[in-house]
């Protein structure tokens, strides 16, 4: 490229990750996009296992740190990957290595984004082409997370983020095979791959002259893909975001490539059969209308044909046949038809459905008494008939495990648990008779792996208008807003939940980036000033407080943990912020969670987590 600034890229490809179906395919692109970037003038590395040398993370892990160690600032980078993917949490990606099995740990490229960002880069553009689809086993939900390097020096950078993910969360990526396997070709991959070689005139900008940007290759990206699938007898959709800024936006400059150095390719005929089935059509969900586009999959649905079902006898004459056991109700039904109290006299507490309490362990200066019956429990300060500071909590329930949530005043938590542990948690003010119902279907779209349309930024302040109802919806736009390296947003969150009396919550505190101090009883974070800026759509338009300039200003934190179990995985190698808002010894306990939504320890775990915290154990 022309542009003297820094510009560097790797292309990672997975064909053979264990006990997976090899993806050719996967290499085929990843060389294919190094040799584009190259041919760009990026200082670029292609990382795959078609040399037979498998692409682990300890491989990835010294390539990336090449890269960083040259002293010389970064202006853009570009990450490619191609290969097998799954979705553990909200809008959280995971990459498949050549050893993710033996290993059991996957990569987690939003957190290996925002290890980049602490390096100081100025923009990071994301292309990945693997599945998003939910885990399909008790093996793939129990995966650890990496994001594969340390900190860097740098907190709290907001690099300006292109990302081209080729599917929707819940939703298979695909591949078609060629002649040979040297032919073999993602679908999502080439149809980008020809836009950035400026082969396809439609992927060129209107705005600037003779070249490709990030806005005019989100465009094309959007509409051709589905077109391609749709060729194959697929069904694929991708999910992009363009924010680089006008006037340094530009993938294909002007005049960039000579004739000779363009790299072709012919598609497979579509007679040819996928290497994936299609896709099946998803079914009708109450969460639709929230999220807004197509309809929810089913949870049955993964992405392929379902296998055809077993031919089972029918029952001779004269016989019934055996009563099958009903299949379990979904999460969003029982979230609907859980049974709560309205309101405790303490103002706080907590109602557990799925399972029963044996007891809670608390703060010296908090008590509870169960109410009504086992699983309704209230919450007040010791002296006190109310709760007046939030306060960490763990339920121990009578399979043995410690829910860890977060007593807040004022606020009753509905909890939903399965064999995994908590599966949903659910906060509704105990003053009124304000419902949770957007909440309810947040779950339960996340239950489904769909909470991430292409309009994240929008959806995110939907589900925001009403976090002082619930705070748990803000840290669901937290996370969204983290997906897009949208740090200032999450403070402006952070500052309103102080000018509303209530406390942050710990999630959005960690992903604000910004530092607290113990106070007694009390963990306190300052929130620092945060500009204005224009308003990146009309639905953001609406809510001023979306961009509004806010204040610095200092808060307490809510709780001593993250309220998802996501949010765990910033404990494990914290930065100096995040230090600061964690009890030495904390992250040590992540290898004590279990794999459900929401932090639930182990018996051992629970102990020690009581300990950690002097948390002392109030028997009915």
């Amino acid at each position: 490229m022309t542009n003297k600034k820094r510009m560097v890229a790797i292309a990672i490809g997975v064909s053979r990750a264990e006990g997976l179906r090899v993806l050719p395919a996967a290499v085929n692109c990843a060389d294919r996009f190094f040799k584009w970037s190259s041919a760009l003038g990026y200082e670029s590395k292609v990382v795959t296992d078609d040399d037979k040398e498998p692409v682990t993370l300890t491989r990835l892990q010294a390539e990336l740190s090449a890269i960083l160690a040259d002293p010389r600032p970064i202006h853009r980078m570009l990450i490619y990957f191609a290969g097998h993917g799954i979705i553990h949490e909200v809008a959280s990606g995971l990459w498949l290595l050549s050893d993710w099995k033996k290993k059991g740990v996957v990569v987690a490229h939003e957190s290996l984004r925002q290890r980049l960002a602490s390096f100081g880069i100025n923009q990071i553009a994301i292309f990945s082409d693997a599945c998003r689809s939910l885990p399909r086993s008790i093996f793939e939900l129990q995966l650890d997370e990496t994001s594969v390097l340390d900190p860097g020096p740098i907190e709290g950078a907001e690099p300006d983020l292109d990302k081209f993910l080729s599917t929707q969360d819940g939703k298979q990526s695909f591949a078609v095979p060629g002649a040979t396997e040297m032919n073999d070709l993602c679908v999502f991959s080439g149809v980008l791959l020809e836009a950035l070689w400026g082969t396809k005139a439609a992927a060129f900008s209107k705005v600037v002259s003779d070249s490709i940007t990030s806005s005019s290759l989100a465009l094309y990206l959007k509409s051709e893909v589905p077109l391609m699938a749709k060729k194959y007898g697929l069904s694929l959709k991708p999910s992009v975001l363009a924010s680089f800024p006008e006037g340094d936006n530009v993938y294909l400059p002007p005049g960039t490539l000579s004739a000779g150095s363009v790299s072709t390719f012919d598609w497979p005929a579509p007679s040819e059969l996928p290497l994936l089935e299609p896709q099946p059509l998803p079914a009708e969900s109450e969460s639709a209308d929230l999220l807004g586009g197509d309809p929810l999959p089913s949870r049955s649905g993964r992405g392929t044909s379902p296998h055809p079902k077993p031919r089972g006898s029918r029952a001779s004459p004269g016989k019934l046949a055996p009563k099958r056991k009903p299949p379990p109700r979904p999460l969003l039904e029982r979230l609907r038809k859980q049974r709560l109290p309205r309101g405790f006299e303490t103002g706080s507490g907590f109602a557990v459905e799925g399972t029963e309490i044996r007891r809670l362990w608390t703060p010296n200066r908090v008590f509870t008494e169960p109410h009504l019956d086992n699983n309704w429990w209230t919450v007040r300060e010791s002296n006190d008939f109310r709760l007046h500071d939030p306060a960490p909590i763990l339920i121990e329930l009578t399979n043995g495990q410690f829910a860890a949530v977060t007593a807040l005043p004022n606020f009753v938590a509905g909890l939903v648990c399965d064999s995994r542990g908590v599966s949903a948690v659910v906060y509704r003010p105990s003053n009124s008779d304000a419902g949770a119902r957007t909440t309810e279907d947040v779950i339960g779209a996340l239950e489904q792996g769909a909470l991430t349309p292409d309009r994240v930024a929008d959806l995110a302040a939907r589900i925001r208008t009403e976090k002082h109802v619930d705070p748990m919806l803000g840290v669901f736009a937290a996370y969204l807003y983290d997906s897009i390296g949208d740090v200032s947003s999450i403070r402006r969150m952070a500052y309103f939940y102080v000018q509303n009396h209530q406390p942050i919550p710990y999630d959005i505190a960690i992903l604000a980036q910004i530092r607290g101090q113990q106070q007694g009883d009390r963990l306190v974070a300052r929130v620092p000033r945060v500009a204005s800026r224009r308003p990146r759509s009309d639905a953001e338009r609406q809510y001023s407080w979306t961009y509004q300039e806010t204040l610095a200003s200092e808060g307490v934190v809510g709780g001593a943990w993250p309220w998802l179990r996501q949010g765990w995985a910033f404990l494990a190698d914290p930065t100096g912020s995040e230090s600061t808002l964690m009890r030495p010894g904390l992250a040590r306990l992540t290898n004590r969670l279990t794999r459900s939504r929401f932090p639930t320890f182990d018996s051992p775990g629970g102990h020690e987590l009581a300990k950690l915290f002097n948390l002392v154990p109030r028997k009915p």
